[in-house]
């Protein structure tokens, strides 16, 4: 049976993923930081862990607890921000960002990462706002966040290449979720069952790819 772990599940994309990899019967290890995030990730089927991804002892935990090897994690967690100029950005709010988003995900990568198999999968999820090639301004500390974690996972993927496992930054795309709010044109369903297809067929390491498995600009 296939095993994958989701940090940051408690709702939204990564409790999505959650279900539909229960649902296709894989053993999915997944993380919440609370009592009510547990509780949905058990009513799944999922091993639920306490877990937050900005505590580098938390996910540890995590990793000593899952029983044997992991084909695919995958790291969801992540914070909003939207400052128009760079007169609104809160430093606290900038450094908050940038511990959740970029640094989160590498600390989950060296904890949880460990149990992934040689020739396995490590994903995170990161945003087209993250592109500097792209870049449409505003949201400074998110699209900066973003940037980083991009690059980092970048660095990750030659890190892991001699394990042969596959890193990949994805992006969601605009999702109804608490973040993406209700006016997002794609569902969690679609966006995680897209995501989902593009892990399966992950043939190469080092990229950065949307929902639908097109490949963005760095």
């Amino acid at each position: 049976m296939p095993s994958v772990a989701v940090v940051g599940a408690s709702r939204g994309i990564g409790l999505e993923f959650a279900r539909q990899y229960v649902e296709d019967g894989w053993t999915v290890h997944a993380s919440a930081r609370d009592d009510e995030g547990l509780g949905r990730l058990r009513g799944l089927g999922a091993t639920a862990h306490r877990a937050d991804v900005t505590d580098e002892a938390s996910l540890a935990s995590m990793a000593e607890a899952i029983a044997g090897s992991l084909d695919v994690l995958i790291v969801n967690a992540g914070v909003g921000s939207w400052e128009r100029r760079v007169a609104d950005i809160d430093p606290a709010g900038w450094t908050r960002a940038m511990t959740v988003n970029a640094l989160g995900p590498l600390l989950a990568a060296r904890t949880v990462g460990t149990k992934v198999r040689q020739g396995g999968k490590l994903v995170a999820l990161s945003s087209s706002m993250g592109s500097i090639a792209d870049n449409g301004g505003g949201a400074w500390s998110y699209r900066m966040s973003k940037a980083a974690l991009n690059m980092g996972m970048s660095c990750l993927a030659l890190e892991l290449k001699p394990r042969d496992i596959a890193v990949a930054v994805l992006h969601p795309g605009w999702v109804k979720t608490e973040m993406g709010g209700a006016q997002a044109p794609l569902d969690p369903e679609r966006s995680v069952a897209g995501m989902r297809r593009v892990v399966a067929g992950l043939d190469r390491t080092g990229v950065f790819i949307d929902h639908t498995g097109k490949e963005l600009p760095w």
